[in-house]
């Protein structure tokens, strides 16, 4: 009897602790959330491209009635499996190149989810949101732009093209840059070269289209007129977001007022 007692005993505390187990693994195994905590100067349709959703799924997870309406710090539910995603805490020594060479995934990846405009820039201790490779959507291919609203451009796709000023344009300061083409964060720099080839100005142009796809662009950029009237050139350029080296570059020969 007592035996019986001691057997009933223990096969009730082995069903016990297997009902526990498959609660806590059951709990364990729950696809936890994915946060991004909002930083300076974002935007919703920025953070919404970065996961690769739409601002309308962000909204909704996080019950929100605006879409303008954030603050730095502000911490969102990113409705996409948190398995597609894993963080690294970047450690001494390491840089963004061999974080991306560890998880067999592209710096642009990285930096793209990150929000980070210079690949240069990081720290240690830094947290860092990886995308599994397995998770990456390919990118899509930039649209040809249409003969309606693009200028007529060569049969090799150039990356960008400048419609003005006009070659061998007289501009004088400030000087308005329009053109045609694609940069990393839709962002390309302007530059004014007096004759000698110095910089005599500098400022951006954004890119009036979605991330990775050509579009119009047009900057204002101010420089400092020459005593003298003379030849210069206006530049526009776009800079790879892996080494920072300039990517495409195209420019026109202007004349400067004094």
């Amino acid at each position: 009897m007592m035996r019986r007692s001691i057997f009933t005993i223990i096969l009730v505390s082995i069903l016990l602790g297997t009902m526990l187990f498959g609660v806590f693994a059951s709990n364990g195994s729950a696809e936890a959330p994915l946060y991004h905590t909002v930083k300076w100067g974002e935007t919703l349709s920025r953070i919404a491209r970065m996961y690769g959703v739409t601002v309308q799924e962000i909204m909704q997870a996080n019950g929100l009635a605006n879409a303008n309406v954030l603050y730095q710090g502000q911490k969102l539910v990113i409705p996409v499996l948190s398995e597609q995603y894993s963080e690294h805490v970047l450690q001494p020594g390491e840089t963004l190149l061999s974080v991306a060479n560890k998880y067999n995934v592209s710096v642009w990846d990285i930096a793209r989810l990150n929000g980070l405009w210079n690949i240069n820039i990081v720290f240690v201790g830094q947290r860092l949101l990886i995308p599994n490779a397995a998770a990456i959507a390919p990118t899509p291919k930039p649209e040809q732009p249409s003969t309606t609203t693009a200028p007529t451009l060569p049969q090799v796709q150039e990356a960008i093209v400048i419609t003005g000023p006009a070659s061998d344009e007289t501009v004088s300061n400030p000087v308005i840059v329009t053109g045609w083409g694609s940069a990393f964060e839709n962002t390309l720099v302007v530059d004014v070269l007096d004759g000698t080839g110095i910089s005599i100005g500098q400022g951006f142009a954004i890119v009036e289209a979605e991330v990775g796809q050509m579009g119009p662009f047009t900057g204002t950029v101010e420089f400092v007129s020459p005593a003298l009237a003379q030849l210069g050139r206006v530049a526009v350029y776009s800079i790879s977001p892996r080494d920072g080296a300039i990517d495409h570059l195209s420019s026109v020969t202007i004349k400067l007022a004094p």
